[in-house]
């Protein structure tokens, strides 16, 4: 991944200093300064992560389609067991209690259960659920941290489209039919797509996905005050 991504940032430079069509009129769409920011951006993340991470990073847009959120609707039904598996414990209905977590397929449920068989003291269920805490931790944050930073390297990479941009026009103020004005929105268009991906897409992407992910985590500490209440309510 690395070796592509610095390949990709290799391109980038190469790409900036291509002919932008000579374009004589002032516009408000520019593809050659769209794909400075895009492919530059993807190379930042593909230079930082591992191959999962990379695409972690990628599937967490799944979140903003509805019908794909699977990390959210995971943590609704998480929290739907979760409830389910209290009331039943507490009904004295061990048998159904069992069987929903046979059934789960999310391990802090089935912990849940096997600390409650346990009589598992505190100590004990906060080691066990703080590990799955780490756990959802290291699977999801690497793939924020990587929106993060394309919130403050999208404007980085709009800069290096406009300073080749810049260096372009310079490079043509010889010639007879050069539209300066023309020209230098194009190499600001760059700086323009830069800050509004990292300020209006990626910055915003990543505190989206911070809250779902916060969202876990509070359904885990759930989890541990469930099993802690119950235990305590069993010794009682």
């Amino acid at each position: 991944m690395q070796i592509l991504g610095l390949g990709l940032l290799g391109f980038i430079i190469w790409f900036g200093f291509t002919d932008r069509g000579g374009a004589q009129t002032i516009s408000a769409f520019d593809l050659h300064a769209l794909v400075m920011v895009m492919v530059g951006s993807c190379a930042a993340v593909l230079v930082s992560s591992s191959h999962s991470t990379a695409l972690r990073t990628i599937l967490c847009l799944r979140e903003f389609v509805p019908g794909m959120r699977n990390f959210k609707r995971a943590t609704l039904a998480m929290e739907s067991e979760r409830e389910q598996l209290w009331s039943l414990w507490r009904e004295g209905k061990r048998n159904a209690a069992l069987t929903l977590a046979e059934r789960s397929s999310y391990p802090a449920i089935k912990q849940m259960v096997d600390l409650l068989l346990n009589r598992a003291p505190e100590a004990a269920s906060s080691k066990v659920f703080l590990e799955i805490r780490h756990q959802e931790i290291g699977l999801w944050q690497p793939a924020i941290n990587n929106w993060e930073m394309l919130s403050k390297l999208g404007p980085a990479f709009g800069m290096v489209g406009t300073i080749t941009g810049m260096i372009q026009l310079f490079r043509n103020m010889s010639s007879d039919n050069l539209n300066i004005g023309a020209a230098m929105s194009l190499a600001l268009l760059a700086t323009l797509y830069g800050v509004a991906f990292g300020a209006g897409v990626a910055g915003p992407i990543g505190h989206f996905l911070n809250g779902l992910l916060d969202e876990r985590l509070g359904f885990i500490e759930r989890c541990e005050k469930s099993v802690n209440e119950l235990v305590a309510r069993g010794g009682a």
